[in-house]
This record gives structure tokens, sequence and C-alpha cells, in this order.
């Protein structure tokens, strides 16, 4: 399996067609693709959301895997979504995490994984986590979210790796990292179409060490609210 075509990529592509051409990549899929592709009208049902944004890292190959290798190569998403009061940032927890868990799975072909609940120590004022293991075209693959509500703002992480990997403590600690941070202030794109300032700045820094040295792979504005800005 080339890297080109991990779970991890799929997110972000998977993202990016359902949110931006919707009805693409269901078009796309294969028939035995399963679970059904997430309903990318999901930020138009949560509400009182304001804006939404998202950030995929992942791992770098160096060179060409050997015939009949599998490199676990590992994909981060951090997503961050603003709403108007903490009673909305609560209620879309769970509907987020169920969303991401989903979209980890876009254009996977013969997915069998059992997903668990996830107990998590006390963090923020409201959080939720699954964790989810098994097989993908024969290969073992992990998939993991954590979703946290704070404040007025839910912040998740989501991994997917082609391996038998706990990928929690990664996730974890990317979002502390975000916890901790503030957004910014005006919002800039550069000519490479990466983000900074408002939301964007509440992901770690490209150099921090939670990354793992992970890199930066997109950025991707998922809703803006029609009245925001």
């Amino acid at each position: 399996m080339r890297w080109t075509h991990h779970p991890g990529r799929a997110l972000f592509v998977g993202f990016l067609a359902l949110l931006m051409i919707p009805g693409l990549a269901g078009a796309q899929g294969t028939p035995a693709a399963t679970p059904q592709t997430p309903e990318p009208a999901i930020w138009e049902t949560l509400a009182g959301v304001d804006q939404a944004v998202m950030r995929t890292w992942g791992d770098v190959p160096e060179g060409t895997p050997a015939p009949g290798e599998a490199p676990a190569f590992r994909f981060v998403t951090g997503l961050v979504a603003q709403f108007d009061g903490p009673t909305n940032a609560a209620a879309a927890v769970e509907p987020i995490r169920d969303w991401m868990l989903a979209s980890l799975q876009v254009n996977l072909v013969d997915v069998e994984l059992i997903v668990e609940d996830v107990e998590l120590p006390d963090v923020g004022d409201s959080a939720s986590a699954v964790t989810a293991s098994g097989t993908a075209a024969d290969l073992p693959l992990t998939i993991s979210v954590i979703v946290v509500q704070q404040g007025d703002r839910v912040l998740a992480t989501g991994g997917s790796v082609m391996a038998e990997q706990d990928l929690l403590p990664l996730l974890a600690g990317v979002l502390d990292v975000m916890l901790d941070r503030q957004p910014g202030g005006d919002e800039q794109q550069d000519n490479l179409g990466r983000f900074s300032g408002g939301l964007w700045d509440i992901f770690p820094e490209a150099e921090d060490t939670v990354l793992d040295e992970m890199r930066r792979q997109g950025d991707l504005p998922i809703y803006q609210a029609p009245d925001a800005g």
C-alpha cells in the first residue's frame, strides 16, 4: 500500500470533496466501501456554530517503500469549532465525534472495525473519545478521535494509522497544546494555502515537539456562518 492511499489522506481529501463538491466522494467511491461517507451538512444542523477550521499533519515518507512493505504512516487531524455559547458547544461534542470517526473511514474498502468508548480524565468542560481497531483490505487499522468542549469552543483531534498502534497519547498531546492556546488576530492565508491568525493559532506550531516530527499536510476552512465576519 502506497502512503498516498493511506486513510489519513482519505480524511483530508474526503473532507475537501464532501464539503466543496457535494456528492463527489460518493460518486467516486467503490461499492464495497463502508461505512457510508459522513453527511457534510452536519455544520448546518449544529446550533450556534460560527466557524470551524481543520489542520492535518502526517509522517513524511522517505524514499520509496520496498515491494510488499506498508510503512505505518500516521495522519492526525486537528479541528477547532467556535460556537455562540457553551450550551451549543456542549451539544455538538458527540455529533462532531461521530462525524470525525466516519470521516476517517472515507474511501476505505472492506473496513471491519470494533469501536470502543474511551474514558478520559477531567479535561475541558465536557469530552468524549472513541478508538476503533480492525482491518481494512486485510491490513491492520487503528482510528481514534478525542473531542473536548471548552467554554464556547469545541476542539478535536483524530488520527489513523495502518497498524495496531495506540494513537491516544499522540492525540491527547496535540489536544493539550490546543487547550492552552487562544485565537490570534486577523486571519491570513499565504500563497501556499496555509492559514494563520484567528482560530488557526490554536493549533500547535510546526516545530512543536508534540507533533512528534509530523509535518503539516494541509489547512481547510470547514464552515463559516453566513452572517459572521
